[in-house]
């Protein structure tokens, strides 16, 4: 944790033992957290939440309540004024109709002692990243832009291709357009990542050919991988961008193609690590264990669907 001398600056300093609403920002408007000690907020773009009530475990209950709101608003729409004051959420409530403050605690409490597993009657295997390695993404995939093409210039007389933007409902399909002239589609297999907005990361297969809407880029496979191994890759984007990018309202487009990293396993043998002297996907020579992430996706219930 990170610590400084304010000097002077104290007034900046907001007590503890609250919830946090982060009212503005791509991405990130429309989030709730809870902050134990004193911090500084941003200005402008936060407003700070006290009940004499509160307690940690009970702000757990209630972030996590309020997490059922975000998805109402992003840049154009903040969290702010009458919407963040009119803001309604349920919560468990006595029989004089007040919140059960002691139900919220005692609910939190017992998910802390109970060891959480998400083992189901399955095969599935486990799950160890302690040693897994970090990849670039652009060395992963041939990763590029996609077309930008705004749908106002689109026509479906006779649609024949997917039009992909970013969202996160149906894939990131939003609509079915005409062939465009001038335009290169791209293949059925790539994966469409969104690079901002309110859903950024949303990372998806694109079953069928498709054009893409501004902001979203494409990866396609340097070699050949199976859709189980895609959507593994996929989740562990989405993953790196809520951490990294959305919660603090970063864009992503000047990173994919740079900076942008994910653990993943590696290839070994009896003797070890499987180096690759060419360093195709790594500058250090690791090899993705494509086999193994294939394996663990088909190991997960109802892995037949995807």
């Amino acid at each position: 944790m990170m610590r400084c001398q304010l000097n002077g600056f104290e007034d900046w300093v907001s007590k503890g033992n609250c919830i946090v609403f982060i009212c503005l920002g791509a991405g990130s408007a429309g989030y709730a957290t809870y902050q134990q000690a004193d911090f500084i907020g941003m200005s402008g773009k936060t407003i700070c939440g006290y009940n004499d009530n509160l307690t940690p475990l009970m702000a757990m209950f209630i972030v996590s309540t309020l997490d059922c709101e975000r998805p109402k608003y992003s840049f154009g729409r903040s969290w702010t004024g009458d919407r963040l004051r009119e803001t309604i959420i349920k919560l468990p409530a006595t029989s004089e109709d007040t919140p059960d403050w002691g139900y919220m605690e005692r609910y939190i409490r017992q998910l802390h002692s109970r060891r959480i597993s998400t083992k189901i009657n399955s095969n599935k295997m486990a799950l160890d990243t302690n040693e897994w390695k970090e990849f670039y993404l652009h060395k992963l995939f041939l990763a590029g832009m996609g077309n930008g093409i705004d749908a106002i210039v689109t026509t479906n007389d006779d649609p024949k291709y997917n039009y992909v933007s970013r969202d996160s409902n149906g894939n990131g399909v939003v609509g079915f357009v005409d062939e465009i002239e001038g335009e290169k589609p791209f293949p059925a297999g790539a994966m469409s990542l969104a690079l901002g907005g309110s859903f950024l990361g949303s990372c998806f297969i694109q079953k069928k050919p498709f054009y893409t809407a501004q902001n979203v880029a494409v990866l396609q496979e340097k070699v050949s991988l199976s859709d189980h191994t895609k959507l593994f890759i996929a989740t562990l984007i989405r993953n790196e961008c809520k951490i990294k990018y959305q919660a603090f309202g970063r864009e992503l487009n000047a990173h994919f193609r740079k900076d942008f990293t994910i653990k993943l396993p590696i290839k070994r043998d009896a003797n070890g690590i499987i180096y690759d002297e060419t360093h195709e996907f790594s500058d250090d020579g690791y090899i993705p264990d494509w086999e193994w992430m294939d394996s663990y996706m088909k190991s997960l219930p109802y892995s037949d669907r995807i």
